[in-house]
């Protein structure tokens, strides 16, 4: 098969384009011929932050760009793909959309959140903006792709039969576990956006950093919150105690990852997955994680991690202390996010439930 991934994204890289890379090289290796596109908005909407406004969000979302779809319609004709298969769409919905029936190909998507469905405390205005943008996608997919189980049973619910779990996977053959030494240093991986929860993390070090004088909290990533981040760290007298990286490569990731004492993941908004929790897992590095929408399908509660209620720092700050004074008990977390990984990690299972969910609608 000749499969086209499509995704968008505002410059800045995350956990789907990993997963993107993932399901390539896991199909090419079956025999297919895989090719991504990527649509980067910045080069066609100049915005401030980390993404536009919600203005130009409905209008490119809702309405077809030309230019955009002149782009997509020519690689397809270059390509000439058998099946599609989106991914972060948010923007060019409509365009991508609308090039993907008049190629009259099966059109498949990966769910990377939960932005489709509404959230209990939004406005009316957002609640039907997100239910005419579900309608509009839902008449144009083949098929859902759902990477958290907890999100495609909501999707049953919601009698959307059309879906398909495909569990994420790791290629544990690039995350051998290594012995390191242990640095005293608390490691956060991923976008530096305030839904990310970055701001509570610096809060809740502050209420831990006296106690702990020599250890050092660690961002690792980019994003639109880098400078009020930065600001942030300074503002709480955080400045010798706190670092900042740019986004690094996996490689580099994963000596953090086994050099670190533990690892912080504060989401603050609905994340699917998370598949910074695997690649902690392999590392056997003790996982401090919100609780929030697919987080506690890995990350289970003194088995596998620990979970505190999303945004409250007082929480986190608790957790932190906890696993910093009892090792005993942080090397038990650390040896059940190890067994977990062994049990649910199935790279082969995965690349064969995408394939066969292909073939059924050629």
């Amino acid at each position: 098969m000749r499969i086209l991934f499509y995704n968008e994204r505002t410059g800045i890289r995350g956990g789907t384009e990993t997963y993107i890379n993932l399901l390539k090289k896991s199909l090419e290796e079956r025999g297919h011929q895989v090719e991504i596109m990527e649509i980067d908005i910045r080069n066609h909407y100049d915005f401030k932050g980390s993404q536009p406004d919600n203005f130009m969000k409905f209008k490119i979302g809702f309405f077809y760009v030309k230019e955009v779809g002149a782009i997509i319609k020519k690689k397809m004709a270059e390509f000439r793909p058998d099946v599609v298969h989106l991914n972060n769409n948010a923007y060019f919905t409509k365009t991508i959309l609308t090039a993907c029936k008049q190629s009259n190909l099966p059109v498949f998507q990966t769910i990377h959140d939960y932005r489709l469905i509404p959230k209990v405390d939004e406005s009316l205005l957002a609640v039907l903006i997100k239910r005419l943008r579900f309608a509009m996608v839902r008449r144009n997919i083949t098929n859902f792709i759902c990477p958290s189980k907890i999100f495609f049973d909501l999707l049953q619910e919601r009698k959307i039969s059309n879906t398909t779990y495909v569990p994420y996977f790791l290629e544990t053959e690039h995350w051998e576990l290594t012995e390191k030494v242990r640095k005293k240093q608390i490691l956060y991986v991923g976008r530096l956006e305030i839904v990310k929860g970055i701001f509570t993390l610096v809060d809740a070090f502050r209420k831990v950093a006296d106690e702990f004088p020599d250890h050092k909290l660690l961002f690792m990533g980019e994003g639109g919150e880098d400078k009020n981040l930065a600001q942030a760290i300074k503002d709480n007298n955080l400045s010798n105690q706190v670092e900042l990286y740019p986004f690094q490569p996996q490689q580099v990731i994963r000596d953090y990852l086994l050099s670190s004492e533990l690892i912080v993941v504060p989401s603050a908004y609905r994340e699917m997955f998370g598949l910074i929790g695997l690649e902690s897992f392999a590392c056997k590095i003790p996982v401090i994680a919100s609780n929030v929408a697919g987080i506690p399908e890995w990350c289970i509660h003194e088995k596998t991690g620990l979970l505190f209620e999303m945004n409250d720092a007082d929480g986190l700050a608790t957790c932190m202390r906890r696993l910093l004074k009892d090792k005993q008990f942080a090397d038990s977390l650390s040896e059940g996010g190890f067994q977990f990984l062994e049990d649910f990690n199935n790279k082969d299972r995965s690349a064969k439930i995408l394939e066969d969910t292909y073939k059924r609608y050629i």
